[in-house]
């Protein structure tokens, strides 16, 4: 009798086990899995929603941000635009007090609703007037990305500086669809 009631004691035990294991992988798991993967989409749709507002927040200054550089792209005029970016580097060479040794301008057109008009040069300088230049470049109205820029001594103090630079300018175009 006793060996009898152990028997099914332990069939009992067998089958809770198992039972519990079913459980746990036909509901248990997929409920957990299921709970993380909802609060993972919650996580990313509170973030959404959070930048959302910010952009909603920010709505009136970043319009007027986009109307101020619909104004101050290039002109339509390739021959205008050309001659806008020459008057500008004529003012960083003259304020920053530095010397172009080389500059290659180049019309790059994207499929994205804008062109760039894109200059590589050289110049040289101490590294006040080449400090002073990037900064022209990077205050000036023009729309105006430096792009690559390298720094190399030219003398053995160190008292010459060379730059390479890749300045892009952006000309939005009006044949794109974008409002200009």
């Amino acid at each position: 009798m006793l060996g009898r009631s152990r028997e099914i004691i332990l069939k009992i035990a067998a089958g809770a086990v198992i039972g519990l294991f079913l459980l746990d992988r036909v509901i248990l798991s997929p409920a957990i899995a299921a709970w993380k993967s909802q609060g993972e989409r919650l996580s990313q749709i509170r973030e959404k929603v959070k930048r959302g507002r910010q952009l909603m927040e920010r709505e009136q200054s970043l319009r007027a941000r986009w109307e101020e550089m619909q104004h101050s792209d290039l002109a339509d005029d390739m021959s205008t635009s050309e001659g806008e970016v020459f008057k500008a580097i004529g003012r960083w060479t003259r304020d920053s007090r530095i010397t172009f040794t080389s500059l290659t301008p180049q019309w790059r057109n994207h499929d994205a609703g804008f062109d760039t008009f894109e200059c590589r040069a050289a110049v040289t300088g101490d590294q006040e007037s080449l400090g002073r230049l990037l900064y022209e470049i990077e205050t000036d109205p023009l729309p105006a990305r430096i792009e690559e820029c390298e720094l190399s001594t030219r003398d053995n103090k160190g008292q010459l500086l060379g730059l390479s630079l890749r300045i892009s300018f952006v000309s939005l175009n009006s044949h794109a669809g974008l409002p200009k």
